[in-house]
């Protein structure tokens, strides 16, 4: 077990420094901690909830309030009533809290701020207790709960915080991911809650309502997005001089995309890599260096076997990884792609998630993804995009990069792809989608 101790006095403390933008106006440190004692006192007393809150002011005081009373927070990949009670299923005493109506008639907790004056009361938290249980997307089958504490938590972000560079600065963090999404959790909640920076409480959405935010933002903004937001943000017009920073998760960014933000927005993107189970632990800035490296203290190392395994002071165990790693001897590595989504065409061998890769990379494809089709003699490779070239166009650009093999045979054309709130593509979304697109030939 890692014993390393939180640095927590300096960021925990109620003091009068900025922690958020909540409804347009600054919210000190004191602030925070009073909401978070004025909720807490109102919370039922049982050991799980579902905080579904949107907004994520109210989401940081709803999982500190239940830390506070020893709940633990679940956070489910989606508030679809079928994915909750699903869930519900495993942990029946859990209670829902929202902000907003919920689908499907759910009872709910309403969550909103008290407001009262800022209070210098510590509130007292189990570092070590599950605080949140976040679950997988579900975009290789059912949603897998993984359990973290606060140390966790802190340990990360001090970590990737200064990986980063970002120690001491008071930047806006302005995020298109849901707080319930880990990538969204981490650098919008926890990293401003451990650091100088400043959480902001909306989610924009459309290219506009991003850059508008950023404008309008009281300090310097950094811009926490998936590859799928920055890909509709190309075309939009205005300036961004508020813009100190951007980053990416969620899935690779094309160095194409990522030359064209640096052109465009005046940064170039940083990438961080992770999982819901190991939480960020490896950044790279592709124009700069294609290979990931790890955060200062963590560690990938590979077995006999070939399973890669982490390492890392925020872990209180070694995590195995699901993707598949090539380690190099500096410590820096690639990643290949999942270890459940190799194929093999040919007697050769990639990756799934390569394949798309190197699909999106395309100039012309706004999006897409590349899937196995069943047939009578066998699998053959086949695409969903969309993009206004010709199948033909898509071939030939792909065999610059792509074995012949590869290649897709068959190549769907659709308006868009039903990627969820974090930009990923769920595993029922993708079979709903490819079942439509089955029937219609």
């Amino acid at each position: 077990m890692h014993n390393s101790p939180v640095n927590e006095t300096p960021r925990m403390a109620a003091t009068d420094e900025p922690f958020a933008i909540y409804h347009g106006r600054v919210i000190s440190r004191g602030q925070l901690w009073a909401d978070v004692a004025a909720l807490a006192r109102q919370l039922p007393e049982q050991p799980y909830l579902f905080n579904l809150c949107e907004n994520r002011y109210l989401f940081c005081i709803c999982l500190l309030a239940a830390a506070a009373r020893k709940q633990t927070c679940l956070l489910p990949p989606s508030n679809q009533s079928a994915v909750i009670e699903e869930i519900r299923q495993t942990y029946p005493a859990a209670y829902l809290a929202s902000d907003k109506n919920l689908p499907g008639n759910l009872e709910y907790i309403d969550i909103q701020a008290a407001s009262l004056p800022p209070s210098s009361a510590a509130v007292e938290l189990d570092w070590d207790r599950p605080a949140v249980i976040a679950f997988t997307s579900g975009s290789t089958g059912h949603p897998k709960p993984c359990a973290h504490s606060l140390r966790t938590f802190a340990l990360s972000a001090q970590m990737a915080i200064g990986a980063l560079g970002l120690s001491g600065q008071c930047r806006v963090m302005i995020s298109t991911t849901p707080p319930q999404h880990m990538y969204g959790l981490e650098t919008s909640v926890f990293w401003p809650l451990f650091s100088s920076l400043v959480l902001y409480d909306g989610r924009p959405f459309f290219p506009e309502d991003i850059r508008l935010a950023v404008a309008t933002a009281p300090r310097p903004a950094i811009l926490a997005s998936t590859p799928t937001h920055l890909r509709s943000m190309v075309g939009a017009e205005g300036d961004w001089p508020n813009l100190t920073g951007i980053l990416s998760a969620t899935d690779t960014l094309p160095s194409t995309l990522a030359n064209e933000m640096a052109a465009i927005l005046g940064q170039s993107p940083r990438e961080i890599y992770g999982s819901t189970e190991t939480l960020s632990f490896a950044s790279r800035e592709i124009l700069q260096d294609p290979l990931w490296r790890p955060y200062p203290g963590s560690r990938l190392t590979q077995d006999h076997a070939g399973q890669v395994w982490l390492a890392s002071p925020h872990l209180p165990n070694s995590i195995t990884l699901q993707d598949a790693i090539r380690i190099h001897q500096d410590g820096r590595f690639e990643a290949l792609g999942r270890h459940d989504d190799m194929i093999k065409v040919g007697g050769k061998r990639i990756s799934l998630s390569e394949l798309n890769r190197r699909l999106k990379a395309i100039e012309g494809v706004e999006d897409g993804f590349c899937f196995l089709q069943q047939h009578d003699h066998g699998a053959r490779l086949a695409a969903v995009v969309v993009s206004h070239l010709n199948g033909q166009d898509i071939r030939r650009s792909m065999k610059a990069t792509v074995d012949e093999v590869f290649m897709p045979r068959k190549i769907h054309f659709v308006d868009h792809i039903p990627r969820n709130e974090a930009g990923k593509l769920s595993k029922s979304a993708r079979e709903s989608l490819l079942a439509v697109l089955n029937a219609c030939n």
